[in-house]
């Protein structure tokens, strides 16, 4: 009797895995954030600040709790990895910063029925250096004498991998603010930054000028946006009436405040 109860816990618990894994303990489905400084943050780096979460999550919250959404859906900030791994194996209903966040080889792990949402923000790469060096106007101008710097698991586009391939050495950080300390360190001549992350981490590290880059030249941009499984589809068409209504109505810009990149400013 105690063999067959064992044997029935056994099965009980691989059964509910994945209803956990989506309905948390207190019975509510996931939205898996990617955590992206003054877009994303996670709760320990804003402890003393508890409002200051990140412009990206307090838009989706409160995008939430206009729709009802709340008491089913709640936001987890995570490392962009391991959001991004997670979702793609379904452990999570939703995932943001969207799917450009994904590599190639990444996306070949996602359904192809997801839902995808229209962008609520776009970023976008500049290569950045110390005032007296050379502007990169293309991938090109990067060579086998140069030190570059990028944020590990970031989406690479072509031209940012060309940049990587021909120089000397590129380094991985943890962090936009520790890509500029690279550069203010002298250890690199360019870093690879990512608009508008990158302008928390000039605040946190007390710059008031932003380093010089080629305006004209941007080796990649990016819709910010929502994608989500299909089964969560009833959420989707909420959120996404949601995000099409703050766009008409000047919202976004209300709520991402400086973190706010029109699209007119793309390339």
């Amino acid at each position: 009797m105690m063999r067959l109860f064992y044997l029935s816990f056994i099965v009980l618990t691989m059964l509910s895995g994945p209803v956990l894994a989506n309905g948390t303990g207190n019975g509510k489905f996931q939205i898996a954030a990617a955590e992206l400084s003054g877009l994303f943050d996670t709760p320990a780096s804003t402890e003393q600040h508890q409002s200051q979460s990140g412009v990206y999550y307090q838009l989706l919250s409160q995008i939430l709790q206009e729709t009802g959404l709340a008491s089913r859906y709640q936001l987890v900030v995570l490392p962009m990895k391991r959001a991004k791994a997670d979702f793609a194996r379904g452990l999570f209903a939703c995932y943001a910063p969207g799917l450009d966040t994904f590599d190639t080889s990444e996306r070949d792990l996602l359904n192809p029925q997801l839902l995808s949402s229209s962008p609520f923000n776009y970023a976008m790469v500049k290569v950045i250096s110390l005032p007296g060096t050379p502007l990169v106007k293309s991938a090109a101008d990067v060579t086998g004498k140069d030190q570059i710097s990028i944020v590990r698991g970031v989406p690479i586009s072509p031209q940012m991998q060309r940049m990587l391939d021909n120089a000397q050495h590129f380094y991985t950080v943890g962090s936009e603010r520790e890509n500029l300390q690279m550069l203010m360190s002298g250890r690199v001549k360019y870093s690879l930054v990512f608009y508008p992350d990158v302008l928390a981490a000039y605040r946190e590290l007390g710059l008031a000028e932003q380093f010089p880059y080629e305006r004209t030249y941007t080796p990649s941009t990016i819709r910010d946006n929502l994608i989500c499984h299909a089964e969560h589809k009833n959420a989707f068409v909420k959120i996404e009436a949601a995000i099409l209504r703050y766009q008409q109505q000047g919202k976004l810009k209300t709520v991402l405040r400086e973190y706010y990149l029109p699209p007119e400013l793309l390339p």
